[in-house]
């Protein structure tokens, strides 16, 4: 990532979202999380962006070592993926598919 930290690349993407219909923003586990469609798709995770995606882009992306399973507790979240902040590019492009399996139902 840039200059920028991960804290400051999400808060771009956040701003960047919330101005989308039926977009936005709450607490998720005590996580910043961003909302599409009424559904969770993204939240800030240590420093990584974690992301619901459909399960073929979210095993495809662990397969490649791109992305971790993130764990609530001990739990891992199924479908769920963490991004290492690798760029704001990338993370822009995976929040743009994590909307769109939100809002393919």
């Amino acid at each position: 990532m840039s200059r920028r930290t991960a804290r400051e690349c999400f808060e771009e993407l956040a701003a960047e979202h919330l101005t989308r219909p039926d977009a936005g923003r709450r607490s998720m586990f005590g996580r910043d999380c961003l909302m599409a469609n009424g559904r969770n798709v993204a939240f800030f995770h240590d420093d990584h962006l974690a992301l619901r995606l459909r399960p073929d882009l979210a095993a495809r992306l662990l397969a490649s070592g791109e992305a971790s399973t993130p764990l609530m507790g001990t739990r891992a979240m199924r479908n769920w993926v963490a991004v290492p902040p690798t760029g704001v590019e990338r993370w822009r492009e995976l929040l743009d598919d994590a909307v769109a399996a939100a809002t393919e139902d």
